[in-house]
């Protein structure tokens, strides 16, 4: 049998991938068990915020546009409460990328981070680094002879 050494493919951060292993942190991964990476999306789901920033604008501009002084308490608010929800908006708008392995048996989330390229970056290598070991394992295999004399 052949000795296969680790030949490092990507080091970024805590996530290392090897031409035999992929680590995430303090865990490690064979790649002959796993068949496949993928990258999945969570988009940040923002209709109750603006909804709620929108109906609160047009509360306080009715209010504004109304008598100041009897309702100027119900302005300010409704100025902070727009203030807040649009901080909100404008905080909650990062979507999350999550990278995930596929083995015969289920699927594992490994790695969830805000940088789209950080992630496909680590998928790419992982799918590369999956196809090369699959590769040097046909490589490896001895072929058979079916050598029948007469």
């Amino acid at each position: 049998m052949q000795n296969v050494t680790e030949k490092p493919l990507l080091k970024v951060g805590n996530v290392k991938i090897t031409n035999l292993r992929a680590i995430f942190g303090a865990k490690s991964y064979e790649l002959s068990n796993i068949t496949s990476a993928s990258l999945q999306a969570q988009e940040p789901n923002l209709f109750l915020p603006v909804f709620f920033t929108i109906i609160l604008a047009v509360c306080s501009a009715l209010v504004a546009i109304s008598d100041l002084g009897e309702y100027g308490q119900c302005l300010r608010v409704g100025l902070y409460a727009g203030i807040a929800g649009m901080l909100f908006l404008l905080l909650s708008r990062k979507a999350k990328y999550t990278v995930l392995i596929q083995n015969p048996v289920s699927e594992l989330v490994v790695l969830e981070t805000d940088d789209r390229d950080y992630a496909e970056r680590v998928v790419i290598a992982l799918n590369d680094a999956i196809a090369k070991e699959e590769f040097e394992m046909l490589d490896r295999k001895p072929l058979r002879h079916d050598d029948q004399s007469r």
